[in-house]
């Protein structure tokens, strides 16, 4: 049989197959047809060696900003995340109802990526990260978000609101109340920015519906998920239990090791690993979401847990499970392959926080729809 791409030599790990071996995966016409201990190289059009290498399903990284030149945290997408492995990008608010068209058409559309959207609340989406877009209640319309949302379902796969007393003043709750309400109406869950907001987290959860997503769970500012003694708060184990998921959302100033340490000692592990990538974070603290899974590998989980938690776990958060972030015969050909570096290596938190680890997932090639990836982020066959 004739591939148009075998990818020979790796391991691949799969979560979603349940595959951790070392497996050959042949491609054809932007979809994974086979994956098998040996497939043969000879009639492939093209061959990728991935000895010594993992292979893993694209990368889902479930919160990034990538509204550039619109929305001020946003950096242009490519070099950090689909160069990087990432081939599903989940931008996490920086368009609102008013603005999404524009992100549509010049960002979504051209980028040989996937970029998917979860809406903001705030009609004018991100603008500007002092001002704050949810200080004038007026651009709180749950009623014309879950619309834009409804005209395109490929593309919005639920809602953001971020509840900073810098960013939503004294209106986090109604801005809460109102995400829920266009989530409600338009079927699709809401993700909330927790941290340093006037509305306390047990008031936060309280509104949070099954499916619903807390980003920043790891954070060390107030209203967070922890008590004072530093274990995590009984509200938040309810809320898990109850269905509300729990993100990384590393960002600039939302993740500390020592929270991270402590939910894991309190068998609190997070649902999702994502970078939360902008402006303030790509040279450092974060650089890509292969980062912020190797942090979580020095945290002590489990490679297959956390290549499950930045692939097929946040696919199935917004609804796609299946979709992608799996390497199963018959799924669209996206695949990240990394290099597991062993040997000392220094991360760093978002409170400049360091610890001294010993293995690093680097990105070394990356395939989207059957297509390797090259610099500038454009596919070729």
């Amino acid at each position: 049989m004739t591939y148009d791409l075998v990818i020979h030599g790796g391991t691949v790990v799969d979560p979603a197959s349940g595959i951790h071996a070392r497996r050959d995966v042949a491609i054809t016409e932007g979809h994974i047809v086979a994956v098998a201990p040996s497939i043969s190289t000879g009639d492939a059009a093209d061959a990728l060696d991935a000895t010594g290498l993992l292979v893993l399903p694209g990368l889902v990284d479930l919160h990034v900003h990538v509204y550039w030149g619109v929305a001020d945290l946003s950096i242009p997408p490519g070099p950090h995340d689909l160069e990087r492995g990432a081939t599903t990008i989940v931008d996490a608010g920086s368009a609102g109802a008013n603005t999404f068209p524009g992100f549509r058409r010049y960002v979504i559309e051209p980028f040989p990526g996937r970029i998917l959207s979860l809406l903001n609340i705030s009609a004018m989406g991100q603008i500007d990260p002092y001002l704050g877009e949810l200080h004038d209640v007026r651009y709180l319309d749950a009623e014309r978000a879950a619309r834009i949302a409804l005209e395109h379902p490929d593309i919005i796969v639920g809602f953001k609101v971020r509840l900073t007393e810098s960013l939503a003043g004294p209106n986090g709750r109604v801005a809460l109340q109102r995400a829920v309400e266009a989530g409600t109406v338009a079927g699709l869950p809401v993700m909330a920015h927790i941290g340093d907001s006037t509305i306390t987290i047990d008031d936060i959860l309280g509104l949070m519906r099954p499916g619903d997503i807390v980003t920043h769970a790891f954070t060390d500012r107030v209203h967070g998920i922890f008590r004072g003694d530093g274990h995590v708060a009984d509200v938040a184990r309810e809320a898990r239990a109850r269905g509300v998921r729990f993100d990384v959302g590393h960002g600039a100033g939302s993740f500390r090791f020592r929270r991270a340490e402590a939910a894991l000692e309190d068998g609190f592990a997070p649902d999702t690993i994502s970078s939360d990538l902008h402006r303030f974070n790509h040279e450092g603290p974060v650089f890509d979401l292969a980062t912020t899974m190797s942090k979580y590998l020095h945290l002590g989980l489990s490679l297959p847990d956390v290549v499950r938690m930045s692939t097929s776990e946040p696919a199935a958060v917004i609804g796609r499970p299946g979709a992608f972030g799996t390497l199963a015969v018959g799924a669209e050909a996206d695949v990240a392959v990394l290099r597991l570096d062993e040997g000392p290596v220094t991360f760093t938190d978002s409170w400049g926080d360091t610890v001294e680890g010993r293995q690093r997932l680097v990105p070394v090639a990356t395939v989207r729809a059957g297509r390797r990836v090259v610099p500038g982020g454009i596919a070729r066959g």
